[in-house]
């Protein structure tokens, strides 16, 4: 149906209100809270915000489950308008960020892509926080605006590092003392910090009404960022997991001498994302599930980076004998981040001195070696030499956990 005039008696019999797309550019925030290809599939496209929610346009008004759907990818209450079919097509084509052609155009705005990591290990004494906050510290060299979350809630080790000592952590936030936006601390490193706290309360204490607090409030500062990156409690558990795999990016942590216990990560987490996906299947109509999961691995206190090569080459082996061999809907692809070379005396000075390494000793190999990994994890995710779709992470955490 093209003619104007039929489309808004449409709109009038279906009790919605009609949009001219043509004479009204969406909202690029909006458009980053729905991905391209569930735009095309729905035809359907944001526009604008509209008080907690966004208005968004759509060719069908008898599709009364496809509101719940694009409520459900986008995290947000949707006020559906009804809009001519074509019009929405050519939209879609013409003001989606992710278009090849986007970057050449200098009439086109280009429009802040927000991501965020979760950097998680089986076990305690990997490094996995002294790749969170060195690579914080990388992020923001990169004239990127990064915000660090020590998300250990029992064991505030970003905190301790850098002896950094706010006067909120987040279980103040948790227990209702303080909101989010007046935790985050300015550090002389470059990145933004929101502590953790040291003590008893863990991350799978958390009850339903925290839980939702805590998911609604990141996404909401997330935005604000360039990266927001987790350093999570060391361990598998059930809660941990479901909060690493509401990032974008996972990167695993392990070493050498911890091989099994990185295995160990990659497979748990793998199985948790495959039961995530199951319920959205089950939950959401239309949803298109991820096949792959696709975590990131730092090898990190490698002798030399050929060992590093060798071990995930191992991993990965071992993860297509045991588990994608065995997968029928799913499997589980790792790709290698990069090694850290291990160097005794600039770790001692690090901590010595409650800096990063990337500060004390920028020009040791081991600093070097967080450069690389911080250019890597830069790379749009549309480049990368996979063909995985990329679901919005803090998007994600609405459909993981339930919330609308």
């Amino acid at each position: 149906m093209t003619n104007e005039n039929d489309i808004r008696t449409l709109a009038r019999k279906s009790g919605m209100p009609y949009i001219d797309i043509s004479r009204e550019a969406p909202d690029p925030r909006c458009l980053r809270l729905l991905k391209e290809s569930f735009a095309k599939d729905y035809i359907s496209l944001p526009i604008r915000f509209l008080g907690d929610g966004v208005l968004v346009a759509i060719s069908d008004p008898e599709q009364k489950d496809l509101i719940e759907t694009l409520s459900t990818h986008m995290g947000r209450k949707v006020y559906p308008a009804l809009a001519d079919i074509e019009a929405i097509k050519k939209a879609i084509e013409m003001y989606y960020p992710d278009r090849k052609d986007t970057a050449e155009s200098p009439g086109k705005e280009q429009v802040h892509i927000s991501r965020t990591i979760a950097i998680i290990s089986n076990k305690g004494g990997v490094g996995k926080t002294h790749v969170a906050m060195n690579l914080a510290k990388v992020l923001s060299g990169f004239k990127k605006k990064v915000l660090l979350i020590d998300a250990d809630l029992g064991n505030a080790d970003v905190s301790n590092k850098l002896a950094l000592f706010p006067e909120y952590t987040l279980y103040d936030f948790l227990l209702g003392d303080v909101e989010l936006e007046n935790m985050i601390e300015k550090t002389t490193l470059g990145f933004d910090l929101i502590a953790g706290s040291s003590g008893e309360f863990k991350l799978a204490n958390i009850n339903y009404v925290q839980r939702s607090k805590f998911i609604k409030s990141f996404r909401r500062i997330s935005e604000r960022y360039d990266y927001t990156i987790f350093d999570l409690s060391a361990g598998i558990t059930t809660s941990v997991l479901d909060f690493a795999l509401a990032s974008d990016e996972i990167i695993i942590v392990t070493t050498p001498q911890d091989i099994i216990a990185g295995y160990a990560c990659i497979k748990a987490s793998f199985q948790q994302f495959k039961a995530i996906e199951e319920k959205l299947m089950e939950k959401v109509e239309f949803y298109k599930p991820q096949r792959v999961y696709m975590p990131w691995v730092v090898l990190n206190q490698v002798a030399n980076l050929n060992q590093g090569i060798f071990i995930f080459n191992k991993i990965c082996q071992t993860a297509d004998e045991r588990i994608n061999n065995l997968e029928t809907l799913f499997s589980v692809k790792p790709e290698y981040l990069g090694g850290v070379l291990y160097d005794k005396e600039v770790i001692r000075t690090s901590e010595i001195q409650r800096k990063p390494f990337t500060v004390t000793s920028p020009k040791s190999k081991t600093a070097q070696c967080l450069e690389y990994l911080g250019r890597v994890v830069m790379v749009p995710p549309e480049t990368r030499t996979y063909n995985q779709e990329l679901k919005s992470g803090l998007g994600r955490f609405a459909m993981i956990f339930g919330l609308s």
